[in-house]
Order: C-alpha cells, then structure tokens, then sequence
C-alpha cells in the first residue's frame, strides 16, 4: 500500500473494528499509519464526527479499509474534507469500493438517503485473498446485489430508446454480469469452501467489485438502482432485518420487481439458481415475520417519496407490491 501514496505526506486510514482484524491478520501486521474507526452507523453524523477529529483535518488523503459501511463513510469523510481517496476492500458484498455514491442510514439504520459524490474514488486495491477470508454470507450477498444490476437496469434501458455510447457499455456490462454470476457463481463458492482461491473466485469478485460498479459509474442514474433496491430500502424499516446482509434483501428485491413486472418466466427461471446457491425469495428466509404489517410497511415504502421503484415499474402501486410479497412466499 505505501508504494501508492508516496506522494502523500499525512494519510489517514478510516476503518471498522472487525476490517481492521481482518486486514492484520490478512498483512501479518498492525496498520501502521493513523487512523480512525468508524461507529458502524453510516450516518451522516459520523462521518462529520470523524471530519472533526484532529488527525482527519491534517491528512491529505483518505484511506478506507472495510467493506461497505467503511467505504460509504469514508466517501462522506472525503467529499466533506475535499481529500483524495484509497478503497481497500475486506469483503465482495457489494460495489461500494467502485461506485461513487454513499447510502446512508438513519441512526437505527434504516435507509436514509443515496448521495451521489462528485468524485469517485482515486485508487481501488482489489486483493482476493483478503476477500477471501471474510464470511461467506457477505459474498452470497454479493452475488445477489450485483445480480440486481442487471435486472434493475434493464427495463429502465429498455424504456430509454436510442442509448448513448456509455449507457450501451453500462447496459453491456449489466449483462455480463447475468451471465457471469449463473456461471461462475457455484464454482466460485465451491472453491471459498474449499480455502482456495481459483480462477472462479477471482471472476465473481472483479464481477461483484468492478463490473457491478461499471454499471452505475457507465450508466449514470438509469443503471444505478430501482425496484430490487426499493424493496432493500424499504425492509430497513422492519428491525429484524438488520440481521440479514445488504445484497440478500436487494436479491429478495429482484424476484419481488419481476413478479410486478409481469415476467413470471423469469422469476420461474431464475429461483433454481437462488436455491442452488441460498439466495432468499421469501421474508422466512431472510429472518422477518411476515405478516400485514411489515407487508405494508415495505409495500408503502416502495411507492413512497425515497422510492426509485418506479424506473422499473412506472404505475407501480401499493398494493401491486403487497400482492408481489405474497406471490413471492408462495413460491417452491
């Protein structure tokens, strides 16, 4: 890592308590310039809480290392602190490390807002045998929101007509992606199993990392989140969802889009490969009582004022999403 920041006097690494674990125990050493740890809130308050320290204000660039909460909050540290940006991920759950925008929550983490930053970040260092050695649950959940990408994007590309020369590279990638992850998903996961780190599980993390964040980076609004998201956003609100991960609520958001899209087949098509691999299509399997109340509570969200739904689905209503979320957990 120092060999890229030579031109920095004074870095500053933003880390969580079990990244930093896992970074030392993956380097064989402590983490030896200053830094900070974030309180896992994603908040807008930590992040200027973190803005405010000493050390913060004297840095020249910012270093995260962690997964996606680190890399959100060091995004917000860095847009407020207008200072360069180093992503180092310990996890391939999401794009987070690639993209420029940061979810934040709410102080119970419940979903907030989406904040698009005018710069990404300068650097990405991608290392599988790091990644390798978080849980597994966090690259299944990787595997189900960068599947979303492409189902997320396509019905809004569809929508667009003529695309531009970046749209067409988002869209392309998007597909890549599909065709990537039912590939290479299994053999990647049977070879994490295994403690090895192969050619399979080295495609589905440039697939989860680079390709997913290509296509919101490329695509720009259209190609950053719609349906499959609302329905992750939307879950946040129910407390016993804070126990299951990021891209395992946006993969039960995918089959949820389908069903009010009207693409049965697919949703027909596509629950094989969630059941060989352990992705959830139900609210049982994602640990949430389901019942009429958090069917409403979802269901309102997903029409709602923060709602994206409706670059999937445009007459997308209320109880169109309740009837999905019942559909969906009748379901082999």
């Amino acid at each position: 890592m120092e060999s890229y920041i030579t031109e920095y006097g004074s870095p500053l690494v933003i880390t969580g308590d079990l990244s930093k674990q896992a970074f030392t125990r993956y380097s064989g050493h402590e983490i030896t310039f200053p830094y900070i740890q974030y309180d896992g809130s994603v908040t807008r308050r930590n992040a200027e809480e973190l803005s405010e320290s000493p050390i913060a204000k004297k840095s020249d660039i910012i270093i995260a290392i962690g997964a996606g909460r680190v890399s959100d909050t060091a995004k917000n540290v860095a847009a407020i602190l207008h200072r360069d940006l180093i992503i180092i991920p310990t996890l391939a759950a999401t794009c987070a490390a690639y993209s420029a925008v940061s979810i934040n929550y709410d102080e119970h983490h419940a979903y907030e807002a989406s904040v698009l930053h005018e710069r990404t970040s300068d650097l990405v260092l991608v290392d599988p045998l790091l990644i390798a050695t978080g849980p597994r649950k966090y690259l299944l959940g990787g595997i189900g929101d960068t599947l979303a990408k492409y189902y997320e994007s396509a019905p809004v590309f569809a929508r667009l007509g003529e695309l531009r020369p970046l749209s067409k590279l988002a869209q392309s990638a998007a597909v890549l992606i599909h065709d990537t992850l039912l590939k290479e998903s299994i053999p990647a996961l049977n070879e994490y199993d295994k403690n090895l780190v192969g050619k399979h599980f080295h495609a589905l993390v440039d697939t989860i990392i680079a390709l997913g964040g290509s296509v919101s980076a490329f695509g720009g609004v259209p190609a950053r989140a719609s349906g499959a998201h609302t329905i992750h956003d939307g879950l946040t609100l129910i407390p016993e969802s804070k126990l299951t991960t990021h891209g395992a609520k946006v993969a039960y958001g995918v089959i949820i889009q389908l069903i009010t899209e009207g693409k049965n087949l697919e949703v027909e098509s596509l629950l094989p490969f969630y059941q060989s691999v352990g992705l959830p299509h139900t609210f049982r399997q994602l640990g949430i009582p389901f019942n009429d109340n958090t069917i409403r509570i979802v269901s309102d969200f997903a029409v709602g004022q923060k709602s994206r739904y409706r670059l999937a689905v445009p007459d997308i209503t209320s109880s169109q999403i309740a009837d999905a979320i019942v559909t969906a957990e009748r379901l082999y």
